[in-house]
């Protein structure tokens, strides 16, 4: 479409020149550029879940149709996307929308996200 598309700021639709739509080999191609390894890295509120961050990395198999990524040196925790969010959770729980740590964010690409990363506290998420 040549047209621009247009988003709500809360008061009006205001044009957004660089929002696309991909399908087909567009698509795969964006979400074959995702990143071999990543790392979560950083502080938590009160700690929690500090010992799930890290290393991660690409595996070969796409999980939901996006990247996944198993943890360095622990096979037993992965980050996945799921409905419209990425998740750090146990591998047990792979491709669904549970964790321990959530990125409310529907990008192609962990990587991409500007968002704040939340952390589950044991009752709810909190960032």
């Amino acid at each position: 479409s040549t047209v621009a598309w247009q988003v709500y700021d809360g008061t009006a639709f205001v044009n957004a020149p660089e929002l696309r739509c991909l399908a087909g080999d567009a698509l795969a191609a964006e979400i074959a550029k995702a990143a071999p390894q990543i790392a979560l890295v950083g502080p938590t509120p009160q700690n929690k879940q500090a010992g799930v961050l890290g290393l991660f990395l690409k595996r070969d198999e796409l999980v939901n149709g996006f990247a996944s990524y198993a943890k360095a040196g622990d096979d037993s925790v992965m980050l996945w996307h799921a409905g419209r969010y990425w998740f750090i959770g146990a591998a047990a729980h792979l491709g669904q929308e549970r964790g321990w740590v959530s990125l409310r964010d529907g990008c192609l690409c962990p990587e991409a996200s500007t968002v704040t990363w939340e952390v589950q506290d044991g009752t709810a998420f909190v960032n």
